[in-house]
Parts: C-alpha cells; sequence; structure tokens
C-alpha cells in the first residue's frame, strides 16, 4: 500500500511542477513537520503539525489574512451587537465540503456522492462547537470556547451540550452568545477548534473521523490527498473552496522529521520550500528570512522529576544564587530578560511582556538565602551531598563555570557539579526526553497565547514538574476573559513558576520563518500553527 502511495506523491509532484506559471503560481511547495499528525480532527487535535494541516484543509467563519487583518472565510458578514455579547453570522451559501475519492471503496458510490455536494451550513458549526466542549472529547483546546455562554459548565459535566450559547436559525445563519466580552473573540474563529463538522459524516466514521485521509470531510484551499504517517502528508488545492482563485499552489507537500540537521539540508538543496528554525540554528544558504519571532526564553531549565530537584528548596537555592551578570548572549542571540514569557505572548488583545513591564517577577540574587534554602532541602532530602549535571552549549561554558565556582562557595562540600557541553539541538532533545537534571536550553512557546502557554505545562511540560496549586491557577486562568483577569491571572502563573524555582529565565531569542529564495507568499503570524500556503507562490 505504501508503495502505491509513494507512487502516486511522486506523479502530484511532477505533474504540480510542471504546471508552475511564469509568475510562481500553480507551483508546488514542500514543508517540514517535526511529526505526522496523530489526528486532524479539529475538535480534538492539539498538536501544532496537526493544527497546520487543520488550517490549511478547513475553512473557518473568518480567517487571518496575509496582512494580519480579519477577514471572511464561511461567513460573508457579521454583526456584533453594542453590548459585544452576541455575534450573527450570514454564511455563504455556495461552500460545499471535499469528500475524498477514495472512501468509495468502503461506503459506496452513493455515500461519497452525497457528501462530495454537501453545502456547509451553520448547523456544521454549532455541532462542532458542542463537539469541542463535549466532556468526552475532552479538547485540550476547550477552554478556547469558554467564553460562550454554558460552555464551562458543560466541558465540566455539569450542564448538556444542547445548552451551549450557538444556534442556527436557519441553513445560513450562526448565532454565537456569550458571557462576557471577549475581544479576540473574531481572531479566535480563525482557528481549528472552531471549524466546522457535518454530523452524519462524523457518525458515520464511527470513531476514525480525522485518523487517515480516508475518513474525513475538507471545507478549506486544499484537501487531501495522501497520508503516509511515517514520512509524508499531501494536500492539494481544492476547486470547491469557496474563492478557489485565491489559492495559488497546485499541491503543498508535508513531510515528517524531527532532525533539525535534515530540515536545514532539504532546505538548502531547495527540496524543502520553508522551515520554521529554532533560535540556535544559523539561517541556511539559499534561503531568506521572511520573518522572526521572539517566542523563546532561554536560561537554566530544573528537571523537577530528579530525585534531588525534585524539592523545592533545592531548586530555590540553586536559582537564588546565579549571577546573571556573568552571562552575555550576543553569541546565541538573545537579549536579557528576567521574565518567564516570552515577548510573543498576549494575554486577551495585551501583548503580555509589555503589559506586565516594570512588575515583571523576577528571581532575586540572596546567597544568604540560598545557603539557608539549601540546608533545609538537604534535611527534607535526608541526604549531606548532592551531585549534579549542567548541559551547556559549548559557547557559554565559561560563563557556566563561573557560575559553579558560586555554587561551590555558597553551598560548600555538599554540592558537586559537572558541566556537560553538547550542541543545542543534542540539549533540546535531552530535555524533551526527560534525560537532564540542569539545562541552558530555550522554553518555546509554540501558541500566541500566554494562557495556552502556562496551561501547556499543567501536566510537567519540559520540566516535569505537577503541583495542585499551579493546577488550580490554569484552572482558574482558563475561565476568565478580560484583559485585566487575563493579565492578572498570567502574572500569577509566572510569578508561581519563578518562585517555585522551576527554571531561571536569562534572555530572550527568536525563532526564524525561512523560505527558499524561490518561494514567496507563504505566511505565518501568531502561533507556529498559523502557517498559510493560500498565496505561496514558486519560481522555478
Amino acid at each position: 500500500m505504501k508503495r502505491f502511495l509513494s507512487l502516486a506523491v511522486a506523479l502530484i509532484m511532477i505533474f504540480s511542477l510542471a504546471s508552475c506559471s511564469d509568475d510562481g503560481a500553480g507551483g508546488a511547495i514542500s514543508y517540514a513537520l517535526d511529526a505526522s499528525p496523530s489526528t486532524l480532527d479539529p475538535q480534538y487535535a492539539g498538536e501544532t503539525s496537526a493544527q497546520i494541516v487543520i488550517n490549511n484543509v478547513f475553512e473557518g467563519l473568518v480567517r487571518v489574512s496575509e496582512n494580519g487583518e480579519i477577514i471572511p472565510g464561511i461567513a460573508d458578514s457579521w454583526e456584533i451587537s453594542p453590548d459585544g455579547l452576541t455575534y450573527t453570522f450570514k454564511l455563504n451559501q455556495n461552500t460545499k465540503w471535499k469528500c475524498p475519492t477514495v472512501i468509495k471503496k468502503e461506503f459506496g458510490d452513493e455515500f461519497y456522492n452525497r457528501f462530495n455536494v454537501e453545502p456547509v451550513t451553520a448547523h456544521d458549526f454549532v455541532f462542532a462547537m458542542k463537539r469541542a466542549v463535549s466532556p468526552e472529547i475532552n479538547s485540550s483546546l476547550a477552554h478556547r470556547l469558554f467564553a460562550i455562554v454554558n460552555a464551562t459548565e458543560i466541558y465540566s459535566g455539569k450542564l448538556d451540550a444542547s445548552s451551549l450559547g450557538v444556534a442556527a436559525p436557519d441553513d445560513y445563519t450562526l448565532t454565537i452568545n456569550l458571557r462576557e466580552r471577549c475581544d479576540d473573540m473574531l481572531e479566535r474563529l480563525s482557528e481549528g477548534v472552531f471549524m466546522p463538522c457535518n454530523e452524519d459524516f462524523y457518525n458515520a466514521m464511527e470513531g476514525r473521523y480525522g485518523l487517515t485521509h480516508k475518513h474525513i470531510l475538507c471545507n478549506g484551499p486544499f484537501y487531501i490527498t495522501g497520508w503516509d504517517t511515517e514520512s509524508q502528508l499531501i494536500i492539494r488545492k481544492n476547486n470547491e473552496y469557496v474563492r478557489p482563485d485565491s489559492v495559488l499552489p497546485s499541491s503543498v507537500s508535508f513531510s515528517f522529521t524531527s532532525d533539525l540537521s535534515k530540515t536545514i539540508n532539504k532546505l538548502e538543496v531547495q527540496s524543502l520550500s520553508a522551515a520554521l528554525l529554532p533560535p540556535d540554528c544559523k539561517t541556511p544558504e539559499g534561503t531568506v528570512v521572511a520573518s522572526e519571532k521572539e517566542n523563546s526564553v532561554f536560561g537554566f531549565i530544573f528537571n523537577c522529576s530528579d530525585s534531588n530537584l525534585q524539592n523545592a528548596n533545592i531548586r530555590k537555592a540553586l536559582c537564588a544564587s546565579i549571577n546573571r551578570s556573568l552571562f552575555e548572549f550576543d553569541s546565541i542571540n538573545g537579549t536579557p530578560q528576567t521574565g518567564f514569557v516570552p515577548k510573543s505572548c498576549t494575554a486577551g488583545s495585551l501583548n503580555y511582556r509589555a503589559a506586565v513591564g516594570s512588575q515583571t517577577p523576577e528571581i532575586v540574587y540572596n546567597t544568604d538565602a540560598a545557603k539557608s534554602l539549601w540546608e533545609t532541602g538537604l534535611a527534607e532530602l535526608g541526604v549531606n551531598k548532592i551531585t549534579l549535571t549542567v548541559l551547556c552549549p559549548e559557547a557559554l561554558d565559561s560563563a557556566v563555570r563561573r557560575q559553579l565556582q558560586i555554587w561551590q562557595q555558597v553551598m560548600g562540600i555538599s554540592i558537586a557539579v559537572t558541566i556537560e557541553n553538547a550542541a543545542a539541538d543534542d540539549i533540546t532533545k535531552a530535555v524533551s526526553s526527560g534525560d537532564y537534571q540542569i539545562a541552558l536550553s530555550g522554553t518555546e512557546s509554540e501558541d500566541e497565547s500566554a494562557v495556552d502557554f502556562f496551561a501547556s505545562l499543567e501536566d510537567g511540560g519540559i520540566f516535569r514538574f505537577k503541583s495542585e496549586e499551579y493546577s488550580l491557577i490554569i484552572d482558574r486562568l482558563l475561565q476568565v476573559e478580560g484583559d485585566s483577569e487575563l493579565l492578572g491571572g498570567c502574572f500569577t502563573a509566572e510569578n508561581f513558576i519563578l518562585q517555585q524555582g522551576i527554571c531561571y529565565p536569562l534572555c530572550s531569542r527568536s525563532s526564524r520563518f525561512v523560505t527558499i529564495e524561490e518561494v514567496e507568499g507563504i505566511t505565518i503570524h501568531g502561533s507556529e500553527s498559523t502557517v498559510s500556503f493560500i498565496a505561496a507562490k514558486r519560481y522555478d
């Protein structure tokens, strides 16, 4: 089966390249994903790789343009009530679902012919949103709907999904009622979790919806034509899309690799069109930086599942005796930062870092306090000495060695620390797998929302940290909507993380979105999942 799929993919690429026009339209685009999506069910999928595909094969009520503006999607127009609590959308009446032809083998021609011409209606959006907040689905993105009337009560199991504040007065009118104003509601409606879902098709899939390219309906600028979970996924231009003339590429192929060196090599030989590169990575030859985003904070990261570092007082002692003046960041493209949240993150309509400003929480350098905390931690652990290893980029080796001297001066013979130099990519892999004690590495936010950034750490994250108190902070944070409440909740979460000594931020760094010189028009705005290929051109 995979051999036939590979042949089909190759033929797609050949004919796509052959059809490329002089103005760059009609070309084939390629992009690297860290891994194959586990599902493409928009109401369930939380992975960045899945969201990138979903945002290109589905169309919501609105979408974000190449310039970052909210423009019509399935909705031709909308009205917002003066109090900001009721949104009314008028849907385009010429939109259709795109059904995969391979489904004929499993369900027959009649099933295919029905759904391949089935219109997208307001009922599809109502069903999708009810699914998203259903406790049975347990969507990691359900909180994005919590501004809607009764959403939190449904998600917690207190009310039935039928009470959600969404309705379809007719096939092409949709109303959404909010419990309180949500200034970024329109932008949220462009996200994957709000994409429509046809109830009849979903039920017919009997639990397989979104798990293969055979079991999904698309309504976006592209549709899925092939998906081999071990190698690649192919999407092609959807001529049934509501605005097909706006879609320029003939196809987009997604390859799967977690090896950064392979991604760089593919960019340099032009077998990839674009990629999002981490701050540690140099710009590959033959590529241009299309955009940069300060979405990473670099510093000391502590593995809280380690037998010694699970003790909060030990971590606090180490953090309280870190002298940030020892570190310079020119070699790793960083700018000093004391806060944990990346500069790209927002709280509602506010940029979080800018809004917090001088009130940014920070860890105070105090060696006397560090010594006391250390002794308390040793007593709690019932040990006399702790041995630690620090994973460190070679560029910061001398600075870290000076820091080790401070730790030894403060803690005395009760601490033994060694340094292990490693490439940034190897450190990232070690941190991701939990195979470390202390590492100098980056913490990146895949999401533009500071709330989502904090929520992603609730189950431990790269720090392997779990706390009932932190879970309560996140639970409260996910249920507020106003800018001031969001700002206060995010501040509480950030302060908690720093005061628990989970990490020690040193500097802010930027990820770079690069394309090869022959490609233009691929855009990314907000989170990593917002890559759009609609306006992509390739000049070959």
